[in-house]
């Protein structure tokens, strides 16, 4: 069915972007902070009702049945979504500065005359107003690298945890496994039982690896793919037609619960085959790896216990049985734009190939051989990396209440605190709870930027009641606080030049908008296969246009 779009241009665009950036904004700044108030999001396909103050879930939740809106409200939730993905937090406070931003241009941006903000008065242009801040929010980016410390012991690392999680001895779980495990290591933070918190440290190992396409990701909280107890396929061949992998999998491998795939690249028509299997029950995940070579995929071969189907040797998709599958108690493959990353967790490469030994000890001293006999820095270095890669360490917290809502809401303090941790380790700390940004702020000529930056703090103040002592030992990791400085002035400087909004002209029905809510993620999660048989009959005439979604996403992903 052809539709309909509707024009904004002028003052109704701006006072719809106003409108629609109010509606997120407000209800994301009340929970910053210490003294912040919490949000109870609905139920999912999945899972309950959650209670959280985490501003990127809390935006996620608020759907806008207006198009105009909805399409501002999602564009502006954005700078949040960055926030999350580079360094795991701060994705209130990028809310914060970007919907002030917003606010006080928009508001002061009449037809023309525009007036003076602060002692500042802005460009006439708007695209000088937009040059402005991106000036502006150079020079904070620079006096938050000035004013950045070193993180030195084990207690200021808990400072920052404690930010996150709310809790001293939360906050010590989380510090003491990040400082024992580092930066470069994962950290998995997962659902427990028995109402207690558990961690433990085990092995597995790391490599450059991204989902297949964005309709693959079946945990868009953190932003990743994962699999659980499920064997493993692995080939240096691109899998390109579907045919052949389809009786690969079905017929000679005989899967019929889940798989993960392993593979350079896949074509469009194999993705969507690997969607038709989902949907008929058999759970294929999988794993792009265009980065490896060949020893790395063999690396790959002994951590799991699978069998390289090698084109190098003239390995045959076809031939492939069950004995060429290996085992992994649990991928993740996180879904960012700046590396490509991913961990395997328990491999089972010891326990199908070799039966004694240590099997991945002795791959390692065979490496260091080499890395020791190697003739130039390049090789030695990739493989010191291997080595790495293959004896990584990983820590896993397992997050236990009494009810799965207290659960949902601990394990994302959780993981917000080991982001955290993890980014000031590498990237160092500054003054916390706003008041690094507040001092840059006084301490720069005033320009455009200014008060706005004074207004994480004044928001925290203002949800505690006006009487919220900061001490000294409040910290903040530098690079979350830079990041919520870089992605909240970007959406800020693309909303104040946006003079057209152009969407759909009539309002979604609830249907059309879950439909549509699938689209602009680029994902339909395993959740929707898992509940189809508990869909009513008229939700299940939505599915051709769901699976449409899909293909439609995995072309804009990988096309």
């Amino acid at each position: 069915m052809d539709k309909r779009t509707k024009t904004l241009m002028g003052a109704e665009a701006r006072q719809t972007i106003l409108t629609a950036v109010n509606k997120v904004y407000h209800p994301v700044a009340i929970t910053l902070g210490p003294k912040g108030k919490n949000a109870l999001l609905p139920r999912t396909m999945n899972r309950g009702p959650r209670n959280t103050n985490d501003g990127l879930s809390i935006s996620e939740n608020i759907l806008l049945k207006n198009n105009h809106e909805k399409l501002v409200a999602d564009f502006f939730k954005e700078g949040a979504m960055k926030n999350k993905q580079t360094v795991g937090d701060g994705t209130t406070t990028t809310t914060v500065i970007a919907g002030h931003l917003v606010n006080t241009i928009l508001k002061k941006l009449p037809e023309s005359n525009l007036p003076q903000i602060g002692k500042s008065k802005l460009n006439t242009d708007v695209m000088g107003i937009r040059r402005e801040l991106k000036e502006a929010k150079n020079k904070v980016i620079a006096e938050i690298e000035k004013r950045k410390k070193e993180i030195k012991t084990l207690t200021e690392l808990q400072e920052i945890a404690f930010i996150s999680v709310e809790d001293r001895e939360l906050a010590k779980i989380v510090a003491e496994m990040v400082w024992k495990l580092g930066v470069d290591n994962y950290i998995d933070v997962v659902e427990g039982f028995k109402g207690e918190i558990e961690t433990e440290t085990t092995q597995g190992m790391r490599f450059p690896a991204r989902v297949g396409a964005k309709a693959f990701i079946n945990k868009p909280d953190i932003y990743s793919m994962v699999a659980e107890e499920a064997p493993v396929f692995l080939t240096n061949y691109k899998l390109d037609n579907p045919q052949t992998v389809a009786i690969m999998i079905n017929n000679n491998l005989q899967i019929k619960s889940k798989i993960v795939v392993i593979a350079p690249d896949f074509s469009t028509n194999v993705l969507i085959m690997f969607h038709q299997a989902i949907k008929n029950g058999l759970f294929v995940f999988p794993v792009k790896t265009p980065a490896l070579k060949t020893e790395q995929y063999e690396d790959l071969a002994i951590y799991t216990g699978a069998r390289l189907i090698d084109k190098n040797t003239g390995g045959k998709l076809e031939n492939v049985t069950t004995l060429d599958l290996g085992f992994a108690d649990k991928i993740i493959v996180k879904d960012t734009d700046n590396r490509d990353d991913a961990v395997l967790i328990g491999g089972k490469g010891e326990k199908l190939r070799r039966g004694t030994g240590n099997i991945i000890t002795e791959r390692c001293k065979m490496l260091k051989k080499q890395m020791v006999e190697a003739k130039n820095n390049i090789t030695k270095e990739m493989l010191k990396r291997r080595i790495a890669n293959m004896a990584s360490a990983v820590g896993v917290i397992r997050v236990g209440a009494s009810t799965d809502a207290e659960i949902l809401y601990l394990k994302l303090k959780m993981e917000n605190g080991v982001n955290s941790c993890k980014a000031s380790l590498k990237g160092g700390y500054v003054k916390g709870g706003g008041l690094c940004l507040k001092e840059i702020a006084e301490e720069l000529p005033q320009n455009i930027l200014t008060e706005t930056l004074k207004e994480p703090y004044n928001q925290i103040q203002k949800n505690a009641g006006e009487n919220l002592k900061i001490g000294k030992d409040v910290i903040d990791p530098a690079e979350v606080v830079k990041q919520t400085v870089e992605h909240g002035v970007s959406i800020a400087r693309q909303l104040i030049t946006t003079d057209i909004i152009i969407a759909d002209e009539k309002e979604m029905t609830d249907a059309e908008g879950n439909m549509n809510i699938a689209k602009a993620l680029g994902q339909l999660t395993y959740f929707w296969a898992k509940e189809r048989g508990m869909m009513k009959e008229s939700e299940k005439e939505m599915e051709k246009d769901m699976a449409q979604a899909f293909a439609e996403s995995m072309f804009n992903d990988i096309g």
